[in-house]
């Protein structure tokens, strides 16, 4: 199933307690894509818009599809990561900025088909803050491991996106002494596949990062 992200390793069996009772299913509508966005087609999985004027894809294995005006781009793989425009060409512009969004799909062994995107789990505050403190306990030993360390566990929350209800972990990490970034990460059960999507940016940009992040988010469609 790939390398997991390191900030994206939650036990599993938290997140099969909590969530195995619902059922459900998501489906996928087609949308235009917004004028200098790009789409991208994950196989199997479902689309996803990213603007290019702000955000580049790190190398990866894909085919270009449309034209100059419709863009789309097809992926033959489940991860992937966007990032600021020039860091791939180690532009000095780029390296003075942080912005991240990373997907990647993890798929459950046979018979755990419990996950279903469109079912909206209710879990009480007290379910919630057991699970907040179970994912704050291992993220914790692996920031450390990146050199990062958690600076504040903001929330965990089940969300309403698209008709879907991804559990959201909220937090702020930092590395050393640069800037402190704040990360919302997104998951997203589908059946036998969990779908991590991970937004962070760092929070001196927040303002110019939101609004744009949240046009990404709204864009996510599974199959």
């Amino acid at each position: 199933m790939g390398k997991l992200l390191p900030s994206l390793l939650i036990t599993k069996l938290l997140i099969i307690l909590l969530l195995s009772a619902c059922g459900g299913k998501a489906t996928i509508t087609t949308t235009t894509i917004e004028d200098g966005w790009i789409r991208l087609n994950i196989k199997d999985i479902g689309s996803i818009d990213y603007p290019a004027y702000f955000l580049e894809l790190q190398p990866v294995e894909y085919k270009t599809v449309g034209d100059e005006f419709n863009q789309m781009v097809e992926l033959n793989s489940s991860q992937f990561t966007l990032q600021q425009i020039g860091l791939n060409e180690l532009k000095p512009s780029a390296l003075s900025v942080y912005r991240r969004i990373l997907f990647t799909t993890v798929y459950l062994n046979t018979g755990e088909e419990v996950f279903k995107a469109n079912e909206n789990c209710m879990c009480s505050k007290s379910e919630l803050a057991e699970l907040q403190q179970g994912i704050i306990e291992q993220l914790r030993q692996v920031l450390e491991i990146s050199g990062n360390r958690l600076i504040e566990s903001v929330s965990l929350e089940i969300e309403d996106s698209n008709g879907m209800f991804p559990l959201v972990h909220t937090y702020k990490k930092q590395l050393d002494n640069n800037p402190v970034v704040i990360v919302k990460n997104y998951q997203f059960r589908n059946y036998d596949m969990i779908h991590y999507l991970c937004f962070s940016y760092s929070v001196e940009d927040e303002e110019e990062c939101k609004g744009i992040y949240d046009m990404i988010l709204d864009s996510l469609r599974l199959y």
